[in-house]
This record gives C-alpha cells, structure tokens and sequence, in this order.
C-alpha cells in the first residue's frame, strides 16, 4: 500500500504544508503568510490547522504516518529542537517535534529546510544523476543542502551547510545572524531589497519611481527585463558573490554540480553570467565545462517531495 506523509516548509516569508506519497508526489499543498512578528505558539497553532486540511484533501488513500518539518535555521533533531531561525525573529529553542507531534498524534521529525529542498532536487529534480551536488535556495535568506556519494550530509551538528553564512566581506552589511558581511546579505531576496534602497538613496539613475521599502526582488526582475542599471548592477553582484562562494566549495568537495533553486532563482538569467564569470575562473579542480550549475525544476515542491524521501526512510 501506498503510504503517505505530511510536510511543512518553513520560510521567512511563507510556509507551506503538503501531503505527498512515498515517491515524493504532492497530493495537496496550501501555503500561508509567515508573520515572523508573531509569537511561536500562534504560528505553530497555525500550522497544524492548515496539516490537518491537507491531511483531508485527498481522501483516497491511508492517513499520513509521519510529519517532516524544514526549518530555515539551526536544529537540533535529537531533541526536536529549534535552536534558532536568523531570519524569524523570536524562534530561539522552540520545542517544535514535541509540540507538533501532541498536536498531531504523529512522529516528527525536523530538518533544515535546504537539506530538504536539496532531496527533492536530487531524488526527483534537476539534480538527479549526480553523486556529489550542491543545492543552494535563494529565498528570505540562502540556504543550502549538500549531497555527497549519494547521501546528504548534514555534518557533525545536525545543521550544516549554512552557505548564506559564508563570508564575503568582512566589513559587510549585518547579516540577520548578526555577523558581518555574509553572502545572505547579498544575494537573498532581502539582500537584493538592501542593495536598492541603497541604490534610491544615493540617487543614483534608475527607472524605478515607487518607494524604496516596496522594492522587491520580483520589481527587480521587471526592471532587469527593461535594462534598467540598477536592477542589473544588483543581479550582477549577486551573481559574483554566488560564484566566489560556489568556485570554493566546488573546489573544497569536488562537486560535478550545483543547483539553484528558491524565489530569486526565477531572476537567475540575470545572475547567472556573472556567476559563471567567477566561477569558471576560480575553479582549479577540473575544466570548468564539466561542472554542472542548474536551475531547480521543483520550486515549492521541491522540500516536500525531499520530505518524502526522508520520511520514507526514517519510517
């Protein structure tokens, strides 16, 4: 028989919740507004309501056997354990498997949102055939999940792979970590905001008339589309910070791809050149030419179909 599992993928900006099969199929997704203003407790209360919904929605077939939960920050998964989430403020040592399994009356499991996202695009997506790859998520923040000889790797701490938090100027912006100079602060959609309100307001010439603090990522793409300069001025040092980051990585593990994925990922036309640009020139382990570097095929689905295949393997 077919079994099932619930998901949750928790974003800075919006979480979704999934039904999916064991073949990592999504039965039924809803997705909601994070609100990171808002205490833990009503954004937990929140997501069990909307996992109950889509546990209903597709009633042909068993009920779900286990809960995965993505979470962008550090975890602890012994103890089901939020340690921290940089870009939600106030989600520091939340019990989250405990308080979603008495809610829920399943098994959780938690797990970093990219490694999640790196799963799914490596059991069903653009990374599939690959041994050793790299997924990196460009949402609210950077986020990342590494495959390495075929199994994902999540280090010695549970978290790892944190690639929005690798140093790109040490002098840099404050990164929502608190730390200087990370390439979040760059190439994440709240880097990319950053990067033009500083823009507007040295005056420097764009074609862009709104206010800054409604600039987003999605305005900068538009604008990118026209040959607007600061639209891609921002894609371009965004695209450079990425393949600094990317070209050591490449070389620390000896990855044959990398794959792009989250939000910002829709603007990557604009990114990638620069990006390639620098990594092409910095990668010394092999020819640059056989290095894959990949736009994700999944999108949301991607960490809930890597909940999946997680899930199956735990239960």
């Amino acid at each position: 028989m077919t079994k099932r599992y619930l998901a949750l993928d928790v974003g800075g900006t919006n979480i979704t919740a999934g039904l999916v099969d064991q073949e990592g199929l999504v039965l039924a997704r809803r997705a909601f507004a994070t609100l990171a203003g808002r205490p833990p407790k009503d954004v937990i209360n929140d997501m069990a309501a909307h996992l109950r919904a889509v546990a209903t929605e597709s009633s042909a077939g068993p009920p779900p056997r286990a809960l995965a939960v993505g979470l962008p920050g550090w975890i602890n998964q012994e103890r089901g354990l939020l340690i921290q989430a940089p870009n939600v403020p106030g989600w520091v040592n939340v019990p989250m498997a405990d308080i979603m399994s008495r809610m829920l009356g399943l098994p959780v499991c938690l797990e970093n949102d990219g490694n999640l996202y790196a799963l799914g695009e490596w059991l069903y997506g653009a990374g599939q055939g690959l041994n050793n790859l790299l997924v990196v998520t460009l949402g609210t923040g950077v986020g990342g999940g590494l495959i390495l000889e075929k199994k994902l790797w999540n280090g010695s701490f549970a978290s790892a792979v944190e690639i929005g938090h690798m140093p790109i100027d040490l002098k840099g912006a404050i990164c929502g970590c608190g730390r200087r100079g990370c390439l979040e602060t760059v190439a994440s959609a709240t880097g990319l905001r950053r990067l033009g309100v500083e823009w507007l307001a040295a005056g420097r010439p764009t074609g862009y008339l709104g206010r800054p603090e409604d600039l987003t990522p999605i305005i900068l793409y538009a604008l990118a589309q026209k040959g607007d300069e600061m639209a891609l001025t921002i894609f371009q040092k965004a695209g450079q910070s990425l393949g600094l980051v990317l070209s050591g990585v490449v070389n620390l593990l000896g990855l044959e791809g990398v794959v792009i994925g989250g939000g910002v990922a829709g603007a990557l036309e604009f990114i990638r050149p620069a990006l390639w640009d620098v990594l092409a020139r910095r990668v010394i382990i092999a020819a640059p030419e056989k290095i894959r570097l990949l736009k994700g095929l999944l999108g949301e689905d991607a960490p809930l179909a890597g909940a999946a295949a997680l899930l199956r393997e735990r239960f």
